[in-house]
Protein backbone atom coordinates (compact mmCIF):
# COMPACT_ATOMS: atom_id res chain seq x y z
CA UNK A 1 0.00 0.00 0.00
CA UNK A 2 1.12 3.39 -0.62
CA UNK A 3 -0.50 6.54 0.54
CA UNK A 4 -0.41 9.94 -0.96
CA UNK A 5 -2.12 13.37 0.01
CA UNK A 6 -3.02 15.45 -2.90
CA UNK A 7 -4.15 18.85 -1.86
CA UNK A 8 -4.99 21.37 -4.59
CA UNK A 9 -4.63 25.02 -3.09
CA UNK A 10 -4.87 28.76 -4.20
CA UNK A 11 -4.53 31.43 -1.27
CA UNK A 12 -4.63 29.24 1.40
CA UNK A 13 -1.62 30.68 3.67
CA UNK A 14 -3.00 30.64 6.96
CA UNK A 15 -3.71 27.20 7.56
CA UNK A 16 -1.84 25.27 4.26
CA UNK A 17 1.66 24.52 7.00
CA UNK A 18 -0.60 22.77 9.31
CA UNK A 19 -2.60 20.75 7.18
CA UNK A 20 0.51 19.43 5.72
CA UNK A 21 2.28 19.03 9.11
CA UNK A 22 -0.58 17.09 10.07
CA UNK A 23 -0.88 14.52 7.41
CA UNK A 24 2.85 13.99 6.53
CA UNK A 25 3.95 11.31 9.44
CA UNK A 26 0.99 8.97 8.13
CA UNK A 27 1.42 9.07 4.57
CA UNK A 28 4.04 8.14 1.76
CA UNK A 29 4.21 11.15 0.21
CA UNK A 30 2.97 15.12 0.15
CA UNK A 31 1.68 16.26 -2.95
CA UNK A 32 0.61 19.91 -3.35
CA UNK A 33 -0.45 21.66 -6.39
CA UNK A 34 -0.58 25.23 -6.22
CA UNK A 35 -3.22 27.10 -8.58
CA UNK A 36 -1.66 30.17 -8.85
CA UNK A 37 -2.15 31.63 -5.27
CA UNK A 38 -1.46 35.57 -5.00
CA UNK A 39 -0.40 35.15 -1.26
CA UNK A 40 2.47 33.66 0.46
CA UNK A 41 1.17 30.26 0.30
CA UNK A 42 4.21 28.81 -1.70
CA UNK A 43 6.66 30.84 -0.06
CA UNK A 44 5.36 28.82 3.12
CA UNK A 45 5.46 25.67 1.83
CA UNK A 46 8.44 25.94 -0.08
CA UNK A 47 10.01 26.42 3.45
CA UNK A 48 8.59 23.59 5.20
CA UNK A 49 12.14 22.00 5.16
CA UNK A 50 10.56 19.48 7.97
CA UNK A 51 9.05 17.34 5.39
CA UNK A 52 11.90 16.44 3.77
CA UNK A 53 11.59 14.44 0.71
CA UNK A 54 7.78 13.35 1.28
CA UNK A 55 6.79 16.96 -0.18
CA UNK A 56 7.10 18.02 -3.46
CA UNK A 57 5.35 21.70 -5.05
CA UNK A 58 3.86 22.01 -7.75
CA UNK A 59 3.71 25.96 -8.62
CA UNK A 60 1.48 27.62 -11.20
CA UNK A 61 -0.70 24.13 -11.73
CA UNK A 62 -3.64 23.92 -13.83
CA UNK A 63 -6.60 26.35 -14.79
CA UNK A 64 -10.18 26.46 -14.43
CA UNK A 65 -11.36 23.39 -14.84
CA UNK A 66 -11.44 21.64 -12.13
CA UNK A 67 -12.04 18.23 -13.36
CA UNK A 68 -9.03 18.69 -15.53
CA UNK A 69 -6.87 19.54 -12.57
CA UNK A 70 -8.21 17.28 -10.27
CA UNK A 71 -7.72 13.99 -13.46
CA UNK A 72 -3.92 15.32 -13.64
CA UNK A 73 -3.64 14.87 -9.55
CA UNK A 74 -4.55 11.38 -9.94
CA UNK A 75 -2.47 10.87 -12.72
CA UNK A 76 0.62 11.99 -11.00
CA UNK A 77 -0.53 9.88 -7.78
CA UNK A 78 -0.71 6.69 -10.16
CA UNK A 79 2.67 7.43 -11.65
CA UNK A 80 4.54 7.65 -8.27
CA UNK A 81 2.95 3.90 -8.01
CA UNK A 82 0.03 5.32 -5.10
CA UNK A 83 -2.52 2.89 -4.09
CA UNK A 84 -4.52 5.27 -2.24
CA UNK A 85 -5.00 8.95 -2.08
CA UNK A 86 -6.11 11.51 0.66
CA UNK A 87 -7.93 14.42 -0.56
CA UNK A 88 -6.15 17.30 1.82
CA UNK A 89 -7.53 20.92 1.61
CA UNK A 90 -5.78 23.46 2.51
CA UNK A 91 -8.09 24.16 5.72
CA UNK A 92 -7.93 21.03 7.01
CA UNK A 93 -5.76 19.68 10.55
CA UNK A 94 -5.69 16.33 11.09
CA UNK A 95 -4.73 14.16 14.45
CA UNK A 96 -2.50 11.98 15.06
CA UNK A 97 -4.41 8.79 16.15
CA UNK A 98 -7.37 9.67 13.52
CA UNK A 99 -5.00 9.28 10.23
CA UNK A 100 -2.54 6.56 11.75
CA UNK A 101 -5.75 4.19 12.60
CA UNK A 102 -6.98 5.06 9.22
CA UNK A 103 -3.62 4.03 7.57
CA UNK A 104 -3.63 0.81 9.56
CA UNK A 105 -7.27 -0.48 8.88
CA UNK A 106 -6.21 -0.24 5.10
CA UNK A 107 -2.94 -2.14 5.82
CA UNK A 108 -4.54 -4.82 7.71
CA UNK A 109 -7.49 -5.06 5.08
CA UNK A 110 -4.73 -5.31 2.04
CA UNK A 111 -5.53 -9.15 0.55
CA UNK A 112 -2.14 -10.27 -1.42
CA UNK A 113 -3.43 -11.15 -4.36
CA UNK A 114 -6.04 -8.20 -4.05
CA UNK A 115 -9.40 -8.72 -4.13
CA UNK A 116 -11.36 -8.47 -7.41
CA UNK A 117 -13.24 -4.99 -7.70
CA UNK A 118 -15.88 -5.62 -7.14
CA UNK A 119 -15.46 -8.84 -4.72
CA UNK A 120 -16.82 -12.29 -5.48
CA UNK A 121 -19.65 -12.90 -3.16
CA UNK A 122 -22.23 -14.99 -4.28
CA UNK A 123 -25.07 -13.90 -2.48
CA UNK A 124 -27.01 -16.87 -1.90
CA UNK A 125 -28.80 -17.15 0.92
CA UNK A 126 -28.11 -20.82 3.23
CA UNK A 127 -25.36 -20.60 1.15
CA UNK A 128 -22.12 -21.78 3.28
CA UNK A 129 -19.74 -21.36 0.62
CA UNK A 130 -16.92 -18.63 1.20
CA UNK A 131 -16.85 -15.83 -0.40
CA UNK A 132 -14.55 -12.81 -0.55
CA UNK A 133 -16.35 -10.36 1.86
CA UNK A 134 -15.96 -6.94 2.14
CA UNK A 135 -13.92 -4.48 0.14
CA UNK A 136 -13.17 -1.56 1.45
CA UNK A 137 -11.72 1.05 -0.66
CA UNK A 138 -13.24 4.88 0.71
CA UNK A 139 -13.04 6.29 4.20
CA UNK A 140 -15.49 8.83 4.87
CA UNK A 141 -14.70 11.08 8.24
CA UNK A 142 -17.19 13.65 10.06
CA UNK A 143 -15.62 17.60 9.39
CA UNK A 144 -15.53 19.31 12.25
CA UNK A 145 -15.85 23.13 12.09
CA UNK A 146 -14.21 24.81 14.83
CA UNK A 147 -16.39 27.79 16.31
CA UNK A 148 -15.00 31.03 17.17
CA UNK A 149 -15.05 30.86 21.17
CA UNK A 150 -12.36 28.58 21.31
CA UNK A 151 -10.56 24.96 20.05
CA UNK A 152 -13.37 23.21 23.03
CA UNK A 153 -16.42 24.37 20.53
CA UNK A 154 -17.49 23.95 17.02
CA UNK A 155 -20.85 25.15 14.83
CA UNK A 156 -23.63 23.68 16.25
CA UNK A 157 -24.55 22.34 13.01
CA UNK A 158 -21.70 20.12 13.07
CA UNK A 159 -23.35 17.28 15.58
CA UNK A 160 -27.69 18.18 14.05
CA UNK A 161 -27.67 15.06 12.14
CA UNK A 162 -27.59 11.64 12.99
CA UNK A 163 -24.51 9.54 12.20
CA UNK A 164 -26.63 7.35 9.56
CA UNK A 165 -26.15 10.44 7.18
CA UNK A 166 -23.96 10.33 5.35
CA UNK A 167 -23.70 13.72 3.07
CA UNK A 168 -21.49 16.05 2.82
CA UNK A 169 -20.95 17.70 5.04
CA UNK A 170 -22.12 14.77 7.62
CA UNK A 171 -19.23 12.89 6.23
CA UNK A 172 -16.61 13.66 3.61
CA UNK A 173 -14.82 10.91 1.59
CA UNK A 174 -11.45 11.85 2.11
CA UNK A 175 -9.25 8.24 1.75
CA UNK A 176 -9.80 6.64 -1.70
CA UNK A 177 -8.35 3.60 -3.42
CA UNK A 178 -7.24 4.47 -6.80
CA UNK A 179 -8.61 1.35 -8.74
CA UNK A 180 -10.59 2.82 -11.11
CA UNK A 181 -11.24 6.57 -9.67
CA UNK A 182 -11.99 9.33 -11.70
CA UNK A 183 -13.69 12.39 -11.89
CA UNK A 184 -17.37 12.97 -13.00
CA UNK A 185 -16.72 14.94 -15.67
CA UNK A 186 -17.61 18.13 -14.20
CA UNK A 187 -16.51 21.68 -13.23
CA UNK A 188 -16.05 23.61 -10.06
CA UNK A 189 -19.66 22.97 -7.45
CA UNK A 190 -20.58 20.29 -9.10
CA UNK A 191 -17.23 18.03 -9.35
CA UNK A 192 -17.66 14.31 -7.99
CA UNK A 193 -15.42 11.06 -8.35
CA UNK A 194 -16.47 8.06 -9.36
CA UNK A 195 -15.33 4.40 -9.15
CA UNK A 196 -16.04 0.94 -10.30
CA UNK A 197 -19.61 0.39 -11.84
CA UNK A 198 -19.61 4.45 -12.42
CA UNK A 199 -20.66 4.55 -8.71
CA UNK A 200 -19.80 8.25 -6.96
CA UNK A 201 -17.42 6.87 -3.92
CA UNK A 202 -20.55 8.40 -1.11
CA UNK A 203 -23.08 6.29 -3.02
CA UNK A 204 -20.50 2.78 -3.01
CA UNK A 205 -21.11 -0.07 -1.20
CA UNK A 206 -17.28 0.06 -0.73
CA UNK A 207 -17.17 3.18 1.33
CA UNK A 208 -16.53 2.49 5.11
CA UNK A 209 -17.78 5.45 7.48
CA UNK A 210 -16.16 6.03 10.50
CA UNK A 211 -18.53 8.23 12.71
CA UNK A 212 -16.16 8.28 15.30
CA UNK A 213 -13.22 9.76 13.34
CA UNK A 214 -12.91 12.84 12.37
CA UNK A 215 -10.61 16.49 11.26
CA UNK A 216 -10.87 19.96 11.82
CA UNK A 217 -12.03 22.49 9.10
CA UNK A 218 -11.15 25.48 8.73
CA UNK A 219 -13.28 27.19 6.29
CA UNK A 220 -14.88 29.69 7.84
CA UNK A 221 -12.10 30.95 9.61
CA UNK A 222 -9.50 33.66 8.07
CA UNK A 223 -7.40 31.33 5.46
CA UNK A 224 -5.59 34.31 3.61
CA UNK A 225 -4.25 37.59 4.09
CA UNK A 226 -5.96 38.40 0.60
CA UNK A 227 -8.50 41.27 0.57
CA UNK A 228 -10.64 42.43 -2.14
CA UNK A 229 -11.66 45.81 -3.71
CA UNK A 230 -14.85 46.11 -1.49
CA UNK A 231 -14.82 47.77 2.12
CA UNK A 232 -16.53 46.34 5.65
CA UNK A 233 -18.51 48.81 7.67
CA UNK A 234 -14.98 50.53 9.40
CA UNK A 235 -13.58 50.99 6.22
CA UNK A 236 -11.07 48.20 6.38
CA UNK A 237 -10.66 45.63 3.19
CA UNK A 238 -12.90 42.67 3.19
CA UNK A 239 -11.11 39.64 3.28
CA UNK A 240 -10.69 37.98 -0.48
CA UNK A 241 -12.58 34.66 1.60
CA UNK A 242 -15.05 35.57 3.38
CA UNK A 243 -15.27 34.92 7.89
CA UNK A 244 -18.36 33.91 9.12
CA UNK A 245 -19.48 33.06 12.00
CA UNK A 246 -22.09 29.95 12.59
CA UNK A 247 -22.41 30.10 16.07
CA UNK A 248 -20.67 27.60 19.22
CA UNK A 249 -21.29 24.33 20.60
CA UNK A 250 -19.04 22.10 22.46
CA UNK A 251 -17.18 20.01 20.63
CA UNK A 252 -17.64 16.19 21.37
CA UNK A 253 -15.43 14.79 23.79
CA UNK A 254 -13.67 12.27 21.62
CA UNK A 255 -12.57 15.49 19.34
CA UNK A 256 -9.24 16.49 20.66
CA UNK A 257 -6.71 19.32 19.40
CA UNK A 258 -4.37 18.13 16.92
CA UNK A 259 -0.62 18.39 17.84
CA UNK A 260 0.72 20.09 14.32
CA UNK A 261 -1.52 23.21 15.62
CA UNK A 262 0.26 23.38 18.86
CA UNK A 263 3.60 23.24 17.08
CA UNK A 264 5.89 26.66 18.21
CA UNK A 265 7.80 26.69 14.12
CA UNK A 266 3.82 26.85 12.85
CA UNK A 267 3.29 30.65 10.90
CA UNK A 268 0.50 30.68 13.00
CA UNK A 269 -2.88 33.47 11.97
CA UNK A 270 -5.20 35.25 12.99
CA UNK A 271 -7.60 32.43 14.79
CA UNK A 272 -4.62 30.88 16.56
CA UNK A 273 -3.27 34.30 17.74
CA UNK A 274 -7.12 35.59 18.97
CA UNK A 275 -7.18 32.04 20.97
CA UNK A 276 -3.70 32.76 22.51
CA UNK A 277 -2.22 29.66 20.96
CA UNK A 278 -0.05 31.84 19.27
CA UNK A 279 1.82 35.43 20.08
CA UNK A 280 0.31 38.27 16.99
CA UNK A 281 3.85 39.12 15.61
CA UNK A 282 5.96 42.56 17.26
CA UNK A 283 3.66 45.42 17.01
CA UNK A 284 0.20 43.44 16.11
CA UNK A 285 -2.53 43.87 18.29
CA UNK A 286 -4.19 40.47 19.22
CA UNK A 287 -7.33 40.29 17.35
CA UNK A 288 -10.81 38.87 17.52
CA UNK A 289 -12.34 36.97 15.58
CA UNK A 290 -15.97 38.34 16.11
CA UNK A 291 -14.84 41.97 14.25
CA UNK A 292 -13.39 39.54 10.97
CA UNK A 293 -16.42 38.79 10.55
CA UNK A 294 -17.97 39.36 6.32
CA UNK A 295 -20.67 42.09 7.21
Amino acid sequence: MKLVSLSMVRNEEYWIWYALTSVAPHVDEVLVFDNHSEDRTVDIVQGMRHLGAKLTLFEGFGGSDEHANREAMLAEARRRGATHVLTLDGDEVYADDVLSFCRRLLEVHEHLPALHDPPLDHGRPFDPAPTEGALVKNLGLRPICPGFDGPGTCRPIDYALPDTYHGAYNYLVRISSLANLRGNGLGWGLYGQLETGDRYIQASPHTLWLPGLWFLHFTYHPRSSRRTAAPMRDGAMQWHRGVRDHGNAPIHAHVHWPSALLRPDGPGNPTLESWGVVEPPVGRPRVRLTDLVAP
